[in-house]
C-alpha cells in the first residue's frame, strides 16, 4: 500500500468540531477513534453530572479528545516538531482519556475505594493501549513511546535526555492542550463566558525553555495566560464546583457505592485490580460500563436504595445545602482541624440516626480545590531569555487549594435545618457560621 504524502498524512479525515472548525486526522488516528474502546467516550459525560444546572452540558469525553489532539498538533507545529515526534504526541494526545469510568472523574472515587493498588485513568489508560487487542494492534510499536510521554511522574524515565519532558508537557501541564481544550469547550457547550482566553495568542507566543526540556511562554503572551489561568480558577469556583453539581455527584457516589458493596447490582470482584501483570478481566468489565449502562443496570433494580437516589436525580429532587462554607486564614484552626480529619460518612451516619433521618439524605463532603496552574514553576515565561515562573512576574496570586465544606440535607426545610443545628454543635460553632 502506497503511504501519503507527508503533509497530508494527517489528514486521511477530517471531522467538523464547533471550536476549531475542521480537526484533522491520520488513518491510525481514524482506526482508533472508530475503535470500541474509543467509541465508549462517546456514552461518557465531561462535567458528570454539571447538566442538572447547566443543561446543555452534556458534551462527551470524545469530542474533548478530538479537540485535545487538535490543539496538541498546534502547539507541536508551533514548537516545529518533526513529523515522527508529532504523531507520537498526538495519539498520546487522543487516547489519553481512554480509561476514564462512567461519569469522569466520579468512578475514580468508586475504585480507589474498593482497591489497595494506587492508580488513576491514565494508569488504565496505559493498560488498554497494552491490553486491549484492538487499540494494540492499531497502535503497534509506537505503544512504548505513547506511554512514555503519558507516565510523566513515573521517576524511572531518563526525561532530561529523552526529550520526553516536553512531549509530556504538551499532554500534562500548565499549559497542556488537555486544558485549553477543555476550558473553552465546557465554556462553550455550558454557555458562560468564564472559559473563554485569547487561544491564538498563547499558541503564538509558546516556545520550549533554553534546554529543550519544558514549554513556556514569551514574554509577550504573559498577559493571555493569565486570562486563561483566571479562567481556569472562574470555571472551577463558578461551574466545576457549583454546589448543585457538586449535591448530584455526591449522590451518584452514595448509589454507586450502594450499588457495588451493597446490594450486588455492580460486580465489585470484577472492579478490583489485579496485582499481576494483566488486567484483562478488569478491563473486560470495566470498558462495558459508560454513563448510560450503569444508570441503566441501577435503575433497572427499582425498589433498591441506589434506584431511588438515582431517581430522584434524574427528576432533579436533589439533597439541599445545609451547611457551606470555606475554610481559610479566618477559620478557627481547632475547626478546621476537627473538619479535615472528620470521618465524614460516619458523621453523617450518626446525625441521620440521632435526628431520625435516611442516612441517604445527609452527605458531608470537604470539596479541594487544586489551582495547579498557581503551582511553582507551573507556567514558565521566557523573560530576558531566562525561564522564569511566571508568578514571579504576576500581578494575580492564589493560594494553591481552596478548601470548601459543604453539608447536604434533606429538601424538607424544619429537617434540614435540624442537621445545620446538629453540625454546629459538633464544630462548636453558630449556625449563621456555617452558612452564606
Amino acid at each position: 500500500m502506497s503511504r501519503l504524502p507527508e503533509k497530508n498524512y494527517f489528514r486521511y479525515k477530517s471531522i467538523r468540531d464547533p471550536l476549531y472548525g475542521f480537526i484533522d486526522l491520520s488513518k491510525k488516528e481514524t482506526a482508533i477513534i472508530d475503535s470500541k474502546a474509543f467509541k465508549r467516550l462517546q456514552n461518557i459525560k465531561q462535567l458528570s453530572h454539571a447538566y442538572v444546572v447547566y443543561p446543555s452540558a452534556i458534551h462527551t469525553r470524545f469530542e474533548h479528545s478530538l479537540g485535545a489532539l487538535h490543539v496538541a498538533d498546534r502547539i507541536c507545529e508551533q514548537l516545529d516538531f518533526e513529523k515522527e515526534r508529532k504523531e507520537i504526541v498526538r495519539l498520546a494526545m487522543l487516547l489519553h482519556d481512554v480509561g476514564h469510568g462512567p461519569f469522569s472523574h466520579l468512578f475514580e472515587h468508586v475504585l480507589k475505594k474498593i482497591n489497595t493498588e494506587k492508580f488513576d485513568h491514565e494508569d488504565i489508560s496505559c493498560w488498554i493501549m497494552k491490553e486491549n487487542t484492538e487499540i494494540s494492534g492499531i497502535l503497534g510499536n509506537k505503544i512504548k513511546s505513547i506511554i512514555t510521554i503519558l507516565k510523566k511522574d513515573d521517576k524511572s524515565l531518563n526525561w532530561e535526555s529523552s526529550g520526553n519532558s516536553l512531549n509530556s508537557d504538551i499532554i500534562s501541564s500548565g499549559l497542556d492542550a488537555d486544558k485549553l481544550d477543555y476550558l473553552r469547550r465546557d465554556s462553550y457547550h455550558i454557555g458562560v463566558a468564564y472559559g473563554q482566553f485569547d487561544l491564538e495568542r498563547i499558541i503564538l507566543t509558546l516556545k520550549q525553555t533554553p534546554n529543550k526540556t519544558r514549554i513556556c511562554i514569551d514574554a509577550k503572551g504573559k498577559d493571555s495566560v493569565e486570562n486563561y489561568r483566571l479562567g481556569r480558577y472562574l470555571m472551577h469556583a463558578q461551574v466545576y464546583e457549583h454546589h448543585t453539581r457538586i449535591t448530584a455527584d455526591q449522590m451518584f457516589l452514595k448509589a454507586l457505592d450502594l450499588a457495588i458493596t451493597k446490594e450486588n447490582i455492580l460486580d465489585k470482584k470484577s472492579l478490583k485490580i489485579s496485582k499481576s501483570a494483566s488486567h484483562k478481566k478488569f478491563l473486560n468489565y470495566y470498558l462495558e460500563l459508560d454513563d448510560r449502562s450503569v444508570y441503566d443496570q441501577i435503575l433497572e433494580k427499582r425498589n433498591s436504595e441506589s434506584a431511588k437516589i438515582l431517581q430522584s436525580i434524574k427528576e432533579r429532587k436533589l439533597l439541599k445545602r445545609a451547611c457551606d462554607f470555606y475554610l481559610g486564614p479566618m477559620t478557627n484552626a481547632e475547626v478546621a482541624e476537627k473538619i479535615v480529619k472528620m470521618d465524614r460518612e460516619k458523621t453523617a451516619n450518626d446525625i441521620a440516626h440521632d435526628l431520625k433521618i435516611d442516612p441517604n439524605e445527609i452527605i458531608i463532603h470537604l470539596s479541594q480545590i487544586t489551582i495547579k496552574l498557581y503551582d511553582k514553576r507551573d507556567i514558565l515565561v521566557l523573560w530576558k531569555s531566562q525561564p522564569t515562573d511566571l508568578n514571579d512576574l504576576s500581578p494575580i496570586s492564589a493560594e494553591s487549594m481552596v478548601q470548601r465544606f459543604l453539608v447536604f440535607g434533606p429538601r424538607n426545610d424544619d429537617k434540614r435545618k435540624k442537621v445545620t443545628k446538629k453540625v454546629a454543635d459538633l464544630l462548636g460553632l453558630h449556625v449563621k457560621d456555617l452558612t452564606y
